[in-house]
């Protein structure tokens, strides 16, 4: 019976572990896909601190153009806080023809809803390129 008992205390022990390393460190992952371009969204922080890793890549034979001048434009929504709502290609943490990726950090009280942003992106194939103005959301925590 203590045995049984000592096991008890020590699962629960270890659930209340994971239960707070769960609320301390949060991510969500949402993805995104047009007609020649996918889009991930990563996000990562613990608390109200928080960043989200936005990567565009080409589908079907396309890549990033890196003559385009890409925009992220995010929009200030109740319980979030921006450092910055505008972002250029000049900002974007990786530019290449690969894949182009935005790292946006923020704040987010508990509450807050989502983050939304608007991105202004081209892709070019071996024939054309490809422009689009894309809406963006992800959970705020």
């Amino acid at each position: 019976m203590k045995n049984h008992r000592k096991l008890i205390i020590i699962t629960i022990g270890a659930s209340l572990l994971l239960l707070m390393a769960a609320s301390a460190t949060s991510a969500a992952v949402v993805n995104k896909a047009g007609s020649f371009y996918k889009i991930k969204i990563e996000t990562s922080g613990d608390g109200d601190s928080r960043t989200a890793v936005i990567t565009v890549t080409g589908t079907k034979g396309y890549h990033c153009n890196k003559l385009y001048p890409w925009k992220l434009t995010l929009k200030p929504t109740d319980g979030i806080t921006l450092k910055k709502t505008k972002f250029k290609k000049g900002d974007a943490t990786q530019f290449a023809e690969k894949a182009v990726v935005f790292t946006v950090p923020y704040s987010a009280v508990a509450g807050a809803k989502s983050v939304s942003a608007k991105l202004k992106l081209s892709l070019c194939d071996d024939k054309q390129c490809q422009m689009e103005s894309v809406n963006l959301s992800w959970p705020a925590r």
